[in-house]
């Protein structure tokens, strides 16, 4: 997968809500690099997702598991809270701990299974790749793409099929033929990684129409995806969205609905995959109308505002072709 459009990256993380759009620039920063990650972080601020601290955004800062759990909970418009009273590490008045409620509601953060959740400390590649695959609902993925990291050993059992999911997507193609999965992360190799994985931030009342490419997050109400909408990756809705509904005849590759009163979806049998599979809904309801193939390079990229530069070895959608270009030899998350 190539790159793609907003994240949310924090500082100190001080504040409890998603900043709105144009609250800060990437002028605010005095420390924003120019270099690869600058795409993925001005995005992230363009989108006003991006906070920083005393000014700065700290890309060569490692995430903490604080920060991603703030990054996630951000990202998917989460707002349930689970109790921590399992958790004997994250002190009531610490500035993440409603973060790490979230995270925990959401099931992306579980614990080290002792009572630990250790906000504090770093968060590593492996542990990142299961947060976001189970964010996304990932399916397992098979195992036998790694065998082109030279160091798949490394990779912990319990992260193999969460890391191959990631890979088989190409949401993650590390570099130099390693996957380096004990590695920690920055918050720009992790804005980076967030760049790839979602496209497109709904946060105000729209219709959808035409052709989007990648994943799509939907965190706003009123959201109605018209029936010649494509959307060529997941679509996720936010918990506390309301009255965000998907007309018969849009597709889309997958469906996560994070609201409490979302219906169990299933995917369409094979032989009712095409633009005429008409499913029964609600008003309300959201459903996953069609998994099938969109149109190839040529397509629309109605609404994404991410259409390719014509660098050379940039590809249509603004990414790189190869893990060896755009990297100053940083290792590609």
């Amino acid at each position: 997968m190539k790159k793609i459009i907003s994240l949310i990256l924090s500082g100190m993380l001080m504040v409890s809500s998603v900043i709105c759009a144009g609250a800060v620039s990437v002028d605010d920063f005095s420390d924003m690099p120019n270099d690869w990650s600058t795409p993925a972080l001005t995005a992230a601020v363009e989108n006003g997702l991006l906070t920083g601290s005393d000014g700065k955004i700290l890309p060569a800062d490692n995430l903490t598991r604080a920060q991603m759990a703030t990054i996630i909970s951000r990202a998917f418009g989460a707002t349930s809270k689970a109790s921590l009273a399992d958790f004997t590490d994250v002190p009531s008045g610490m500035w993440y701990y409603e973060y790490m409620q979230k995270a925990v509601a959401m099931g992306v953060f579980t614990g080290d299974g002792s009572g630990l959740l250790t906000p504090e400390n770093n968060i590593t590649r492996e542990q990142v790749f299961i947060v976001l695959s189970r964010a996304f609902k990932l399916e397992a993925g098979d195992e036998s793409v790694l065998d082109k990291f030279n160091d798949k050993a490394e990779i912990s059992s319990w992260a193999r099929s969460f890391t191959a999911a990631l890979v088989e997507k190409g949401y993650v193609n590390g570099s130099a033929g390693k996957i380096n999965p004990k590695s920690n992360i920055t918050r720009a190799e992790f804005a980076q990684i967030m760049y790839n994985m979602v496209k497109k931030y709904i946060d105000k009342p729209t219709t959808l129409t035409g052709t989007y490419r990648g994943n799509m997050v939907i965190r706003s109400s009123d959201v109605k995806v018209s029936a010649n909408a494509q959307i060529d990756g997941i679509v996720v809705v936010g918990e506390s969205c309301e009255r965000v509904t998907i007309d018969n005849g849009a597709k889309m590759k997958g469906l996560v609905d994070n609201r409490p009163s979302a219906k169990p979806v299933e995917k369409p049998s094979e032989d009712k995959t095409d633009s005429t599979n008409k499913n029964n809904q609600t008003s309300d309801d959201i459903v996953w109308v069609v998994d099938t193939p969109f149109g190839g390079a040529g397509s629309g990229n109605t609404g994404s505002g991410n259409t390719g530069t014509g660098t050379p070895g940039v590809s249509e959608d603004g990414g790189y072709d190869s893990d060896e270009e755009g990297w100053s030899g940083i290792y590609r998350p």
